[in-house]
């Protein structure tokens, strides 16, 4: 409990810090609102004009798309808030051997090295998303009642999808030096999240349901919430989980072996 309490003041610090940068910085905030409602007005017209011309997508209708997009918005804006800026400037902690501090202090240093920066503007997004699935949770036939407790569950599970995920594109940068290239790879992969998994064809949608999970992050907690899974489905997403879990840490404490600190 004593180390819990730790970890939650020392993110507590975090968060202050940040704020504190960006109240300094205040153009940043409302360009990056500016930028992000750009893209959802992008993602609401595409599936705009596709709903023109058919009725459903996929057993989807208008409101379920536009509610999975509500999930995702959510789910995404929580990795963006308190992940996103730690992994661009990963490269850097290794590269320049930034690394040397974390290393030293009395805690892990993955947490420090995954918090130190948190864009705090992003969690305009979260509300934003909140509010979408608001409105489209009746149209789109969210039962709604007690499954509300449980929509919180489901967006931590696309926020621990993500964070997995980019760990494991980006935990290379020990043996590569750079890792531009898998940022772009896993950017180019992460479009198939933007989309509800059903409307893949099938091999793609076993792809991104186990080898490459982009679905967990918005169309599995949509699709839970929306029309239910399994427990074979459940036992299915606690294994990739796993999987993706013990990957990341096996390659992160390989990676510390391999790394040479600035003083070497």
């Amino acid at each position: 409990m004593k180390t819990l309490i730790k970890y939650v003041k020392i993110m507590g610090i975090q968060i202050k810090n940040n704020f504190v940068r960006e109240a300094v910085y205040r153009s940043n905030f409302l360009t990056m609102i500016a930028v992000d409602l750009i893209w959802i007005l992008v993602e609401f017209t595409l599936f705009t004009a596709i709903y023109a011309n058919v009725e459903t997508l996929a057993d989807w209708t208008k409101p379920q798309v536009f509610f999975f997009l509500g999930v995702f918005f959510s789910s995404d804006a929580l990795f963006t808030t308190f992940f996103q800026r730690n992994f661009w400037n990963f490269s850097d902690l290794v590269n320049k051997g930034e690394l040397d501090i974390l290393l030293t202090k009395p805690i892990s240093p993955l947490f420090l090295s995954l918090t130190r920066w948190i864009n705090l503007t992003a969690i305009f997004n979260f509300f934003l998303g909140l509010g979408i699935m608001v409105k489209y949770a009746g149209p789109s036939g969210f039962e709604g009642g007690w499954r509300w407790f449980s929509v919180g569950g489901w967006l931590l599970f696309g926020l621990l999808s993500a964070l997995l995920l980019r760990f494991a594109f980006t935990i290379w940068i020990f043996w590569t030096e750079r890792s531009w290239a898998m940022s772009r790879l896993y950017y180019q992969f992460f479009a198939f999240a933007t989309k509800p998994d059903a409307i893949y064809p099938k091999m793609i949608r076993y792809t991104i349901l186990t080898a490459l999970p982009f679905g967990f992050i918005g169309s599995v907690p949509a699709r839970a919430l929306l029309k239910g899974i399994s427990w074979q489905e459940v036992a299915g997403l606690l294994l990739v989980t796993v999987f993706f879990f013990l990957f990341d840490s096996w390659f992160w404490h390989r990676g510390l072996k391999r790394y040479q600190s600035a003083s070497s």
